[in-house]
């Protein structure tokens, strides 16, 4: 039976074990995530396994060579090919059959030589084989299904960072090996291409694969088995989702520790007695019952680790509307969509759905007036205080320590009052001199999160903010934005985190956003059964029949179409 064993006896980090005992066996059909907080070296595993970390003691035995790949966090590529080019290059044998047919054919339409003849006809047969005729409506699906079709013409030097992580994974999901390694396959991608992702793992893969993610529905969705690390100690094994795997963790921990405190308290009564007793008669026995005592195996503590503290300052007072958007475009030079008539209130929590990373990116600088509005009425809160957590953390210095960081924005705090705040994120005194380009991505995103802290705000506007937070993070995260009074408008793609978070969605679509009330289960319900109603229009009368609201639309429509008529919008 095909399958992989892996075995890491040892592995070292500047002479600090790290991995220690992990052993477990891939077989076919498996479908694994790997979970843990971000410093138990989840990636390192994965590396490990598809030999990018070499220097570790280890052995790992594959049966029938099975083909591995693994997808990185982050994918770079510096290439001069077309990501169609790129793509391709997945099907280089079929190609190669392609063109020898070609040449054959040629050959035969000349001259129909028997051996040519037999030649062809071997090299077609194979070519059939491997799905030859299919291999371009296979990229062409996986290319549609990850929203990357419009790019397929486009030099891959010339797209985006998360337009190439998008391709990194269609190149994966073409290429099929036996095993998948995914390492955060869906940070960075939108919500549409992950639930796309999501259905081809559950129903088109057919072969093994381990997932690292800390979105905690895609796992739920896509994974069978649950793999725990934690530094130093073997892997603790769940036969079952994430959901389910936390659940039996807490089980599992608790009878741990019940087991701890029992048996530390029976070595403790024995040592008082080895310790009464050693000096008189019975120092024999007391001897021989130390003894005993060094032979025992002693049981572990469970591992629980502390969790990060997520504090957000509030402002004293906030005006009832935060932002009011009157007939307007958004865009740079040209428009990307319009809102019609809009109004963020205090309180509320918005979370934003987006289509195009350019729409999402032009929407958070024109609200943070970093860029002009196109056309219209658009105004703030009087003395309205925005705090804002960038997903790729622009608002940090990457070649700047950690203390650095915090005096650029103003914050010239002693080392003693830093190590303070900063304690509340997990960070010890060494770390405040450490250069953010040093620390992990959770970390960075901590930092970022303990400089928000600093001041107060009406209005936090958070990019993707679970992005690398381990689970513990982002349940801390979720309590803190929950005891938030004021307003919240954020981008993610985690629906754990939305669902719940959100009392609105925001859904930029078909070139205008309109509003949904309830959570994102309630939109993907009305999306599902063609129930398309733009909340906006009717304010709290949602209730009006589906009748009206088609003679609305049709007038919206019009609207609509005359007023892009004005920017040379068909």
């Amino acid at each position: 039976m095909n399958h992989l064993k892996i075995k890491i006896d040892k592995y070292e980090v500047d002479w600090n074990v790290i991995l220690k005992n992990i052993e477990f066996t891939l077989n076919k059909n498996d479908r694994v995530s790997i979970v843990g907080w971000n410093w138990a070296w989840k990636t390192t595993i994965l590396k490990i396994i598809t030999w990018e970390i070499k220097n570790f003691d280890w052995a790992i035995e594959n049966i029938w060579s099975v083909s591995l790949w693994y997808l990185d966090q982050i994918y770079n590529d510096n290439e001069n090919k077309t990501v169609y080019e790129e793509l391709k290059d997945w099907f280089w044998e079929i190609v190669k059959l392609e063109k020898e047919l070609e040449i054959l054919e040629k050959q035969l339409k000349n001259w129909n030589n028997p051996n040519t003849l037999e030649q062809y006809s071997d090299k077609l047969e194979h070519f059939n084989n491997m799905w030859g005729y299919n291999y371009n409506s296979i990229l062409m699906w996986v290319a549609s299904g990850l929203g990357i079709t419009s790019l397929l013409k486009s030099p891959l030097t010339q797209i985006s960072w998360w337009q190439r992580t998008k391709v990194a994974l269609a190149k994966v999901l073409i290429h099929s090996p036996d095993i998948l390694f995914l390492d955060e396959p869906t940070n960075f991608i939108d919500m549409a291409s992950l639930e796309w992702l999501e259905f081809y793992l559950q129903n088109k893969w057919k072969w093994w694969y381990i997932i690292v993610s800390h979105d905690r529905e895609f796992l739920d969705k896509t994974c069978d088995k649950t793999y725990e690390v934690q530094p130093a100690r073997p892997l603790n094994f769940y036969h079952c989702n994430y959901s389910d795997y936390v659940t039996e963790r807490e089980k599992k921990e608790k009878k741990i520790q019940e087991d701890f405190e029992r048996q530390d308290d029976w070595i403790k009564s024995q040592e008082t007695l080895v310790n009464r007793f050693r000096a008189w008669s019975r120092a024999g026995w007391a001897k021989s019952r130390e003894k005993m005592l060094d032979k025992i195996d002693k049981i572990d503590p469970p591992y629980i680790p502390h969790k990060a503290k997520f504090i957000f300052g509030e402002t004293e007072n906030t005006s009832e509307k935060v932002l009011t958007f009157k007939q307007i475009f958004i865009g740079r030079k040209d428009p990307l969509f319009f809102i019609n008539d809009l109004v963020l209130y205090k309180g509320q929590k918005i979370w934003i759905v987006w289509e195009n990373w350019v729409w999402k990116s032009t929407f958070i600088k024109s609200i943070l007036w970093q860029l002009d509005f196109l056309d219209w009425y658009f105004s703030r809160a009087k003395w309205l205080q925005i705090g804002y957590f960038s997903q790729m953390h622009e608002e940090l210095k990457k070649d700047k320590t950690i203390k650095e960081n915090f005096e650029l924005h103003g914050l010239n705090y002693s080392e003693q009052v830093l190590v303070s705040i900063l304690k509340h994120y997990l960070f010890d005194y060494e770390d405040i001199n450490k250069k953010v380009w040093e620390l992990s991505w959770g970390q960075i995103s901590k930092v970022a999160f303990a400089i928000l802290w600093q001041k107060n705000y009406d209005l936090l506007i958070l990019d993707e903010p679970t992005n690398h937070l381990d689970y513990d993070t982002r349940e801390g995260l979720e309590s803190a934005l929950k005891k938030f009074k004021w307003t919240v408008l954020f981008i993610s793609h985690d629906r754990y985190f939305v669902n719940k978070i959100a009392t609105n969605i925001w859904i930029i679509r078909d070139n205008e956003l309109i509003v949904s009330y309830w959570n994102y289960e309630d939109y993907k319900y009305k999306a599902e059964f063609g129930i398309d109603m733009d909340m906006s229009l009717f304010d709290e009368e949602w209730q009006l029949n589906l009748v009206l609201e088609e003679k609305l639309w049709e007038k919206e429509a019009k609207r609509l179409k005359n007023k892009f008529k004005k920017f040379g919008r068909k």
